[in-house]
């Protein structure tokens, strides 16, 4: 139940409707909790059940003192060392809890003193990065106060249908990178603690777990939260964009149409597939997929109902 999956497939080769069949059977037949990280709003067209998660109705906060908390903001944001040094210096040295708001932490930044020339340029550069977070309704999503206790966290998710996050509804790519990145972090604690099962589905996953820029706590995920009941099922277009560990460690795989030569080499490489199965990838109709898992011997051409 809780192997790790990997869906992948050219666009309208059906991953996001082979996803959603999967949620459906999850939560309503054996009634573990699913939650979806809705990348393009599309889910409630696909569910005929489900919970909606508003992201600007569920603010998250930024930092807990964990150090991994710094490192989601870096990778989203692209922070050089000296800025994500002189971030986890300014939260050292801050009390959080006298704040009122991101715009207050912002000012602190502004103001704190420079010690030398490469901190007066960082402090800059830190500072107009994260003043993306107070444009348009952002300062909605985030916030700096303590965050509701685990298991508020935990009953919130609802048992008997999937809970989508509907991370469509923000319009910059960056916020919606990093309040997914946030999200996905603090659910997993908050399940891990409580020990309860979850299924986590992650839509366009190369969002997360690119290659050139990869969200270093959620890829480390991949490899830990098995042992505590908790499953990724990660989705992409393109297997070839994936850090390696999204292939190594999902053993249930789930290849719909591929038509880059480039994912083609990746698949063949991951599930040994024989030269017919191959050379029909790119021409399969939608629906239909290579599935391949541990419990048969070879990867077969299935129908997704």
């Amino acid at each position: 139940m809780y192997r790790h999956v990997l869906i992948t497939g050219t666009t309208g080769s059906g991953k996001s409707r082979t996803a959603s069949i999967i949620a459906k059977r999850i939560s309503e037949e054996l009634n573990i909790r699913v939650v979806i990280l809705d990348w393009h709003s599309e889910y409630m067209y696909l569910l005929n059940r489900y919970k909606v998660v508003d992201p600007y109705s569920n603010p998250l906060q930024l930092f807990t003192g964990d150090p991994n908390d710094i490192s989601v903001i870096s990778s989203v944001m692209e922070l050089t060392p000296p800025q994500e040094y002189l971030l986890e210096k300014i939260l050292r040295r801050v009390n959080l809890d006298k704040l009122r708001s991101i715009d207050a932490l912002l000012d602190y930044v502004e103001n704190y003193p420079e010690e030398s020339n490469w901190m007066k340029e960082s402090k800059l550069a830190l500072h107009r990065k994260l003043s993306l977070l107070v444009r348009e309704k952002y300062n909605l999503l985030f916030k700096l106060q303590s965050p509701e206790p685990v298991k508020k966290i935990v009953s919130g998710v609802s048992s008997s249908e999937p809970n989508v996050v509907d991370l469509g509804k923000i319009p910059d790519i960056n916020v919606r990178k990093l309040y997914a990145g946030f999200f996905l972090k603090r659910i997993v604690d908050a399940f891990i603690a409580s020990r309860t099962p979850l299924v986590i589905i992650i839509e366009e996953a190369q969002n997360y777990l690119s290659r050139s820029q990869a969200i270093k706590p959620l890829c480390e995920m991949l490899r830990e939260v098995r042992k505590f009941n908790i499953g990724l099922i990660v989705i992409s277009q393109s297997i070839n964009q994936l850090i390696e560990d999204a292939t190594l460690n999902t053993n249930t795989k789930i290849i719909h149409s591929v038509k880059s030569r480039e994912d083609l080499e990746v698949v063949a490489k991951a599930l040994y597939l024989e030269y017919n199965i191959l050379t029909t990838l790119p021409y399969i109709e939608p629906g239909e997929a290579v599935y391949s898992t541990p419990t048969i011997k070879k990867p077969v051409l299935i129908k997704i109902e």
